[in-house]
C-alpha cells in the first residue's frame, strides 16, 4: 500500500505492521489522533525512512511549539492526543489552515474509542465531532470491532480490512 483508504473503518491486520508510518509518509498534510501521550512521544522518534519531520502535541507542547512547527516545514505530519486535536485544530485555523479541507485526520487505535467511551466520554464524543468534519478522515486499528459494537458515530463508515 502506498496510501491509507480514507473515509472508512480500516483494519490493518496485524499490529506494528507500518499503518502509521505509511500515514506519516504519504503526501499531504496528515493529523494522527492518538489516545496516549506515550504513543505519541514513541511515534514522535525520527526514522530513517521518515520523508517528514512529526510533531506530537499533547498537554506538554506549548502552542508556540506547534506555530513554530506549522511556520517552518512545508508539509505538516502531527501526532496528536486525543484530547489535544480541538486546541491543535484551533491553531492551525488561527495560521490561516482550512484544517478541514487541507489535512487527513487518521484517528489511530480506533478501537480505544469503544473501550474508553464510558470513562472519557466528553473527549471522545468531542473527537468524533470534530473528525465527522475532516474532508478525509480514517479510523484506523488492528484490534477489529464486531459490527454490532462499533460506535454510533461511525456505524456508517465501510470497513477496509488488509489480508
Amino acid at each position: 500500500m502506498t496510501e491509507i483508504p480514507v473515509n472508512c473503518l480500516f483494519n490493518k491486520g496485524k499490529t506494528g505492521c507500518g499503518g502509521t508510518e505509511l500515514a506519516i509518509n504519504q503526501k499531504g498534510h496528515t493529523i494522527i489522533a492518538v489516545p496516549f501521550v506515550n504513543l505519541a512521544k514513541n511515534k514522535e522518534i525520527t526514522n530513517e525512512r521518515r520523508q517528514y519531520e512529526v510533531l506530537a502535541v499533547h498537554g506538554e507542547v506549548g502552542n508556540d511549539d506547534i506555530i513554530d512547527y506549522a511556520n517552518s516545514h512545508e508539509t505538516l505530519k502531527i501526532l496528536v492526543v486525543y484530547d489535544s486535536l480541538p486546541r491543535l485544530i484551533n491553531i492551525l485555523s488561527e495560521l490561516g489552515y482550512n484544517v478541514y479541507r487541507d489535512f487527513f485526520l487518521l484517528v489511530d487505535e480506533y478501537h480505544i474509542l469503544f473501550n474508553h467511551y464510558s470513562f472519557r466520554h466528553k473527549p471522545i464524543k468531542r473527537l468524533l465531532g470534530l473528525a465527522k468534519n475532516f474532508d478525509r478522515v480514517t479510523y484506523m486499528s488492528a484490534t477489529p470491532i464486531e459490527r454490532e459494537f462499533i460506535l454510533e458515530e461511525l456505524k456508517d463508515l465501510p470497513t477496509v480490512i488488509v489480508n
